[in-house]
């Protein structure tokens, strides 16, 4: 069963994947991690590690993006980037860059103001808390109906010129 997992990879792997796997003992007791070297080599990042950090370093909130998906997008990228670091190390870091990164401006206000002393979720919760209120207190688009104006027909006696 051993070698047939390499056999399998090579059946499922097209084009360049798959010429990648020439060089590999598909016999070896260890060729499933040979292929994975391979192809890493091949299609993987040269700098993976540095790459995962400038995008949690640079991630900010896109405009279709939920408060809760960029929360678990943030948590992610950084715990791929950062896999060592405390919870409360992790806790501050993303507090900051989850305030640094929302798209709405009158929101990182409120937060820095209202959740200055709050951890990492208590933020998140509080931001959601903030959408929640500012969605209930959209403005409501009103529609107004405009009359035609009157028409003035001329009569006789403004047909007059008057002279100086």
């Amino acid at each position: 069963m051993v070698g047939a997992l390499p056999r399998i990879k090579t059946l499922v792997l097209e084009g360049p994947a798959a010429d990648v796997l020439k060089d590999v003992d598909e016999s070896a007791p260890d060729a499933y991690d040979q292929i994975l070297r391979q192809i890493g080599r091949r299609f993987g990042h040269t700098d993976a590690p540095m790459d995962v950090m400038r995008r949690s370093d640079n991630r900010r909130q896109m405009d279709n993006e939920s408060l809760q998906e960029y929360e678990q997008a943030l948590r992610l990228l950084h715990r791929e980037a950062w896999p060592n670091k405390t919870n409360e190390q992790r806790d501050s870091e993303l507090k900051r860059r989850f305030e640094d990164g929302l798209s709405k401006t009158e929101m990182t206000q409120y937060l820095r103001l209202h959740a200055r002393d709050c951890d990492f979720s208590a933020t998140v919760l509080k931001a959601r808390q903030y959408a929640d209120a500012a969605e209930t207190m959209r403005p409501k688009k009103t529609v107004r109906i405009m009359k035609k104006p009157q028409t003035i027909v001329p009569s006789a006696d403004d047909d007059e010129t008057v002279s100086f």
